[in-house]
């Protein structure tokens, strides 16, 4: 995407292009100008990779957002409408940094999870297990059976007043 540049040329470049706007040179961007293009990169790289390092966990995981930023204002140059080139690259910035964390999350190996996370999914699961279980049981129970327990966990009634409740005496609760 970008020539090579030796120190020479580059410094040739920024003295004739650090003179111009950012409206200026988007408008020599959308005219295919790769000196243009340059001077922006070597403007706002360093902040938009400093501001994408604030999101992301790694700086190769924000080199490579910043990279994408770039090359889609080159490959988008002659479509997009840029009013202000600083904030647009910093929204564009946010967005690619949201969105390579939405990819990295989805590609996210269970070995590389914490194990505190890893124990809490373990102990949701066995409390589903035996939740599923324990249905099933109670599904075995005779009519009263059931009621009495329902009454009592669930509704948490005292015994004298399921045995009200069911007509039947507090020993048989």
């Amino acid at each position: 995407m970008l020539p090579c540049l030796t120190d020479k040329l580059r410094w040739r470049l920024m003295s004739d292009y650090n003179q111009y706007s950012d409206s200026e040179l988007v408008l020599m961007l959308k005219q295919d100008e790769h000196a243009a293009f340059t001077e922006i990169y070597y403007r706002y790289w360093k902040r938009l990779f400093t501001l994408a390092l604030h999101r992301l966990p790694s700086r190769e995981m924000a080199e490579d957002v910043v990279q994408d930023v770039f090359s889609g204002l080159w490959q988008r140059r002659h479509h997009t409408l840029i009013d202000a080139l600083g904030p647009y690259l910093a929204v564009a910035t946010r967005y690619a940094a949201i969105r390579q964390l939405a990819k990295s999350r989805q590609t996210l190996d269970t070995a590389e999870l914490p194990e505190s996370l890893l124990r809490a999914e373990d102990e949701a699961a066995a409390v589903r297990f035996l939740q599923q279980s324990m249905q099933e049981q109670l599904k075995q129970l005779p009519e009263k059976c059931r009621l009495v327990f329902d009454y009592s966990r669930n509704k948490g009634l005292s015994n004298k007043e399921i045995s009200r409740e069911l007509q039947i005496s507090e020993k048989a609760v």
